[in-house]
């Protein structure tokens, strides 16, 4: 990922205290990367930073969308994220890696911190294990009613039986516990 100047905190003239950011991450954030799952997106990240003598805390609130493949019929569809996270990052000393994912030791001589690599990760994590499309009002799923056809014309009789009725577990109905 490539460094890129909006992401980029400028802590050394920063004052002993408390700092609020804000960023906005569209599309272009994303198009740098790769591997990644997510192509598009609009999310705003609201940082607090705050700042000590040899350490800061940082606090990501994110919340927005980003734009997702659905689990079941595999249409495009604007997933909603919200995710809080912590950051601390301890400035000077050894360099403890691997010891916790939510602490980073920089050197003494760093003036500046990147954030983008974070940012992403939060937005990761925060993205649901199952991603489908939300339920309306109503209480009905919007996923493309034409795809969900057309994937339940290709289920045999005999996929429908085994999700119904598996014999592998019906010798475990015949334990008897306490």
């Amino acid at each position: 990922m490539q460094a890129r100047k909006e992401y980029i905190i400028q802590f050394v003239g920063l004052s002993v205290g408390e700092h609020l950011y804000e960023f906005n991450i569209s599309d272009s954030f994303f198009e740098d990367l790769e591997y990644s799952e997510i192509k598009q997106g609009n999310i705003a990240v609201k940082l607090k930073l705050i700042k000590q003598s040899t350490m800061m805390v940082l606090n990501f609130e994110i919340s927005g969308t980003v734009r997702m493949n659905c689990d079941r019929c595999a249409a495009e569809f604007d997933l909603p994220i919200d995710g809080n996270n912590k950051l601390i990052v301890k400035v000077g000393g050894n360099d403890s890696t691997g010891e916790d994912d939510d602490i980073i030791t920089i050197a003494a001589n760093e003036h500046e911190l990147d954030l983008s690599q974070y940012m992403y990760e939060y937005i990761a994590l925060s993205l649901p294990s199952k991603r489908v499309h939300p339920y309306n009002a109503k209480g009905k799923s919007t996923c493309d009613k034409e795809m969900l056809n057309k994937l339940n014309q290709f289920i045999t009789e005999e996929e429908k039986d085994e999700d119904e009725n598996d014999p592998r577990w019906n010798d475990l109905k015949n334990i008897k516990l306490n």
